[in-house]
């Protein structure tokens, strides 16, 4: 991801069965130009967009989509969307047009934009912001309290019980204009609100890609509308049938796989600041200097511990192995490798920020629910990653939804598709939050549907800058716009 919202960066953290709403419900509008009096219900019309904080790209147009709060009751309260468009230069030559599901939960529709563009061009581009996110009326709560949340449930009575009286409390704060979007930001909706916009679009067949958190999104509408899908890329793929200790160990076990290249690589490379050195031992020591409040300041406003040196390898590592060994060895130092990170607090946090995260609990019933429940996922991730422990991307929301919005009816269903063509299902050999295990379990829902591509790298996508895994996407898209032209 290249542009993270400003509540994941500054609080430091990473990741129903209704009727179809018809086009002549969609209300559509924007804020720059207006549509003129004698528009239609279900006409769009692109204008500029507003967004000085968060900049589009040269020759994106927004506009507004408006959907129901709850696609079950269709006539009921409507929530504004954010929607994008991206005109192929080249019209001419327009070779079809992909609705993009950004990443996340947090990420803008047109996150994607700038690299499908580079590497899928002579397509239009169309997306919106996901409901809770950015200018879809986003889900708001109270910044001390999304602090405090930590990144692995207690195991002991006492803190587990603490815990769990404060998620209630968090819950509480966090609030979305209209309220009752609050209980309905779960990719079903979001997959029916997509499908408002194309209705909106008048188009008639499209491609659909996925990213990350995105390709749930994306996976729900395949199985509700894939028959108006040709190409369907889903790049570091969700698989919604998992269980939650499923969840955590698959993803702690992903993060151990990396510890292990990091290892090999240090004992190869002599530029490694740990080169000689028994990593692993170096891991343990700076996890215990951080329990015993021996390195000083702060991780993105959290408090150094053992959770938190597996949350600094885990964001360090897959972008540089060179950085993330320098910054361990610092803090088996008794240093803080985060340059101008001062004492937990020290920093101004406004009052309520943009706090997608509990979006997930929409999506997958994660709450660890008990204090039993807690130990067993510890004792499970510690057998799948006995150096790091747990990864704290997946287990975090182990914590956060403790409380806060129910699973969607139907949120475990296996993946299914109503397309004509194949899904590709992109991978990385060793990925930090969505590792390749659950590319692979969803292939095998949609059985002969999935075109499963691995890419052997270490990172949380990039397949299309890999110049063999750009030529099999090229190839595949090429091939199903043909077909459904």
């Amino acid at each position: 991801m290249n542009r993270k919202s400003v509540a994941l960066t500054a609080l430091g953290v990473a990741v129903c069965a209704v009727g179809l709403y018809g086009v002549a419900n969609a209300q559509l509008s924007t804020e720059k130009p207006r549509a003129s009096p004698g528009k239609e219900r279900g006409d769009l019309t692109w204008g500029t967009c507003d967004r000085p904080d968060l900049p589009v790209q040269k020759g994106v147009e927004c506009g507004t989509l408006k959907v129901p709060v709850d696609w079950a009751e269709p006539q009921s309260e409507t929530v504004a969307l954010r929607a994008y468009r991206w005109k192929a230069a080249d019209q001419s030559k327009r070779k079809g047009t992909i609705l993009n599901f950004p990443s996340g939960p947090g990420e803008a529709g047109d996150i994607a934009f700038a690299d499908l563009r580079q590497h899928l061009p002579g397509y239009d581009l169309i997306a919106l912001d996901p409901r809770g996110v950015e200018q879809s009326a986003p889900l708001n709560c109270t910044a001390d309290k999304a602090l405090k949340i930590p990144q692995v449930p207690p195991t002991d009575s006492r803190r587990f019980h603490a815990l769990a009286k404060d998620q209630s409390s968090f819950w509480s704060t966090c609030a979305t204009a209209p309220a009752g979007l609050k209980n309905h930001m779960d990719a079903y909706s979001n997959a029916r609100d997509a499908e408002a916009l194309r209705k909106a679009m008048r188009l008639e067949r499209i491609n659909v890609h996925g990213f990350s958190y995105g390709t749930l999104t994306a996976e729900r509408y395949l199985g509700l509308y894939g028959d108006h899908v040709n190409g369907s890329v889903l790049e570091s793929v969700m698989d919604p049938t998992q269980s939650r200790r499923a969840f955590v160990t698959s993803a702690a076990r992903g993060m151990e796989a990396i510890f292990d290249r990091f290892g090999k690589w240090c004992a190869k490379e002599t530029s490694c600041a740990l080169h000689g050195k028994d990593v692993a031992s170096v891991f343990r020591t700076a996890q215990k200097k951080a329990d015993a409040g021996q390195i000083p300041g702060s991780l993105h406003s959290k408090p150094w511990s053992a959770a938190t040196v597996t949350g600094y390898f885990e964001v360090t590592a897959p972008s540089s192995f060179k950085e993330a060994a320098e910054g361990l060895k610092k803090l088996s130092e008794g240093k803080n490798p985060m340059p101008g990170e001062g004492k937990p607090g020290q920093d101004q946090t406004p009052k309520s920020v943009p706090f997608p995260d509990p979006i997930v609990c929409s999506d997958f019933d994660l709450s660890a629910g008990t204090v039993g429940q807690a130990r067993h996922d510890l004792k499970a991730t510690r057998k799948a990653a006995p150096v790091l422990g747990f990864s704290t991307n997946a287990s975090h929301y182990t914590a956060t939804c403790l409380s806060g919005p129910r699973p969607a009816e139907g949120s475990s269903k296996p993946v299914t598709s109503r397309s004509d063509h194949p899904t590709m299902l992109l991978s990385n050999t060793l990925d930090p939050a969505t590792p390749h295990t659950w590319a692979d379990r969803v292939a095998g829902q949609l059985r002969h549907k999935a075109v499963p591509v691995k890419t052997d790298q270490v990172g949380h996508g990039g397949g299309l800058d890999d110049p063999q895994t750009k030529r099999k996407v090229v190839a595949y898209m090429d091939q199903a716009n043909r077909a459904g032209r």
